[in-house]
């Protein structure tokens, strides 16, 4: 007697292909998708350093002097997301006290960040702007 019922259903050999075409389109699409996030969380350090410049203004303006310390011009040591450390910096590239002052913002472990291709941005109060780009400085936030 036949058999005459149709098996419906996916073969095993189907299934393999389904799985390597899935595995090899998200070896390609997980490093892009990474180094898209760390360009976006770039955004929380310029805002960070744009604030505390802010708060560094106010403070010339009431002080005649920019704040040394973060304490002085009440601004956290880390960016709102925390995937950067705010400092002040000394003195230094063509930056002179007390008319001048510079603020730096450093990638922080937290989801990687300190893997990015720009691992630190920095901020001078005369509207200088300078990022670490794979290991050298360039002169703006944005041209990467």
């Amino acid at each position: 007697m036949l058999n005459n019922k149709k098996h419906s259903g996916f073969t095993l050999i189907e299934i393999m292909i389904a799985i390597t075409i899935i595995a090899i389109l998200s070896a390609i699409a997980y490093p892009n998708y990474s180094e898209y996030v760390k360009r976006s969380r770039r955004a929380d350090a310029q805002d960070a350093l744009t604030s505390a410049m802010q708060k560094q203004e106010v403070f010339y303006a009431n002080n005649a002097r920019y704040g040394t310390t973060l304490a002085q011009i009440d601004v956290a040591n880390k960016s709102v997301d925390q995937y950067y450390s705010i400092q002040i910096m000394g003195n230094g590239g063509g930056c002179a006290a007390p008319s001048c002052v510079r603020m730096q913002a450093i990638a922080r472990a937290k989801g990687g960040q300190n893997t990015d291709k720009i691992t630190r941005m920095r901020l001078w109060s005369t509207g200088r702007k300078q990022a670490k780009y794979n290991g050298s400085w360039k002169n703006s936030w944005t041209d990467f």
